[in-house]
C-alpha cells in the first residue's frame, strides 16, 4: 500500500491533472509540414498537442509556494527524485508511481497519452566554473566569447570538469540505490528511451551516469541526438558543437538524427533570445515527435539548462532550476489538438525494457561526495521542505 504524502489542509489542494491549456486556431486541412532549421532551428511547423502535467506525483511539480528549487536542489541527495509515493515502512513506492502512469494511459483516450520524462542537465563544464569563480556578469561581458580563459578551455564544445564528472557519478548512484534498495527496476521505471544534446558535456554526463547501469549491457540501447535539444544558441563558444564524425568516436553508442550536419552550421556570433519563442518552438517539436513517434512510457532526456527550462515551459511544467548534473522526473499528458485528431495516429504503447537489465550486486552503492555534499546513509532522509512533510 502506498501512502502519498499529504499536502496541509490550510493549502489548496493540487489536481493532479490541471485544466488543458488553451487549444490553439484551427488550420487549414494540410499535412503536417517537414521540420525546416533557420539559423536558430525556428520551425514553422505548428504545435500539434496540448500539454499539462500531472503534478501530485513529484515534488518539483509543486506549485513554487510548496517546494523551494533551491531548497530541492541543496537537498538533492535524500530526495529520492522527488518522489511523493511512499511505502506503509517508508520506502519510495516506485511500483506504485508506475501503476498510476500505466493506469493513466489505460484510461486515455485514443488521442491522448502519457510519458515520464527523466530530464537531467549535464555536469559542471568549465563555462559553469568560471561563472562560479568570475561572476555572470563577467562571463557576459568579458569571458563567454573567448575560447579559453585563464586555463580553462571554453569551447567549442567543452567536455565536463573534474567536478562535473563526479556530479554524473554521483546521479548514477542514486539511480543504482533506487534500483537495488527501492525497487524501481521492478516497479518498470527505468528508461525505455534515451535522448540527448550533440554536445560533449551532455554525452559525457549521460555516459557515467549510465555506464554500468545500461550503456554496458551487451544489448545496450542507442542514445538518440536530437540538434534541437542543443543549449540556447550563439554567442557563447561553449555553445558551439563539435565536429559530429568526431564526437561519435568518442561517443560510439549514439544515433544522429537524419539530416544532421557533421559541422555546426547553425552557431553564430549572436545570440539565441529565449524570449522571442525560437526555443519553445524548437524544444516543442521534440516534445511533439516523441509523443508521435515513440510508444515507449519512460524516456530520459540529457541536457542544458536553458534547453530543459523550455522544455518545462511547453509543457506546461513550472520553471524549476536544476543545479548542474541534477535530473527530475515529471509526468506530461499529450493531447492531439482538435485539427490533427483525424491526421495522426499515436504509437502503439510499449511495455518492457528494450535491453536485458538485472539488478547487479554493485561494490558500493555509497554516493561519492563531491563539492562538500555528504552521502545519505540509508538512501532516504526525512526532511521537511515547505510545509511538505517529505522523506
Amino acid at each position: 500500500m502506498s501512502t502519498p504524502v499529504q499536502i496541509p489542509s490550510d493549502e489548496p489542494a493540487v489536481p493532479a491533472i490541471p485544466v488543458e491549456v488553451t487549444e490553439t486556431d484551427p488550420i487549414p486541412d494540410q499535412p503536417i509540414p517537414e521540420k525546416k532549421y533557420g539559423p536558430y532551428l525556428v520551425s514553422d511547423r505548428r504545435p500539434i498537442f496540448q500539454y499539462s502535467v500531472v503534478r501530485n506525483l513529484f515534488l518539483q511539480s509543486l506549485p513554487e509556494y510548496l517546494v523551494d528549487q533551491n531548497e530541492f536542489n541543496t537537498q538533492y541527495f535524500s530526495k529520492n527524485f522527488g518522489l511523493m509515493l511512499y511505502t506503509d515502512d517508508d520506502q519510495p513506492d516506485w511500483k506504485a508511481f508506475a501503476d498510476k502512469v500505466n493506469e493513466l494511459n489505460e484510461n486515455a483516450e485514443p488521442d491522448e497519452c502519457y510519458k515520464v520524462f527523466y530530464l537531467a542537465r549535464h555536469g559542471q563544464g568549465p563555462h559553469n566554473e568560471a561563472i562560479e569563480q568570475y561572476t555572470q556578469a563577467v562571463w557576459e561581458t568579458k569571458i563567454g566569447m573567448q575560447k579559453e580563459y585563464k586555463g580553462l578551455r571554453l569551447g567549442p564544445d567543452p567536455d565536463l570538469t573534474d567536478k562535473g564528472k563526479n556530479e554524473a557519478l554521483s546521479i548514477g548512484n542514486i539511480w543504482k540505490t533506487q534500483l537495488q534498495h527501492h525497487s524501481l527496476f521492478e516497479a518498470g521505471a527505468l528508461p525505455q528511451k534515451f535522448y540527448a544534446s550533440p554536445f560533449t558535456r551532455a554525452l559525457r554526463t549521460l555516459e557515467l551516469t549510465w555506464q554500468d547501469i545500461v550503456l554496458d549491457l551487451p544489448d545496450a540501447p542507442r542514445v538518440k541526438i536530437r540538434e534541437n535539444l542543443r543549449e540556447t544558441i550563439g554567442y557563447h563558444w561553449c555553445d558551439q558543437r563539435g565536429v559530429m564524425k568526431e564526437v561519435k568516436e568518442v561517443f560510439p553508442w549514439i544515433d544522429l538524427e537524419d539530416g544532421m550536419h557533421d559541422e555546426d552550421k547553425i552557431w553564430t556570433e549572436t545570440r539565441e533570445d529565449e524570449r522571442c519563442g525560437s526555443m519553445d518552438n524548437r524544444l516543442r517539436e521534440v516534445i511533439d515527435d516523441i509523443f508521435m513517434e515513440d510508444g515507449e512510457t519512460f524516456i530520459s532526456i540529457t541536457a542544458h539548462s536553458g534547453c530543459l527550462r523550455c522544455v518545462m515551459r511547453v509543457v506546461g511544467h513550472r520553471i524549476f532550476g536544476l543545479y548542474t548534473s541534477r535530473m527530475i522526473p515529471i509526468v506530461v499528458k499529450a493531447k492531439l489538438l482538435p485539427e490533427f485528431k483525424d491526421k495522426v495516429k499515436l504509437p502503439e504503447r510499449v511495455t518492457g525494457l528494450p535491453y536485458n537489465y538485472t539488478p547487479k550486486n554493485y561494490e558500493s552503492l555509497k554516493r561519492k561526495e563531491f563539492d562538500g555534499t555528504p552521502p545519505p546513509t540509508n538512501g532516504t532522509k526525512k526532511v521537511q521542505v515547505d510545509g511538505v512533510d517529505k522523506h
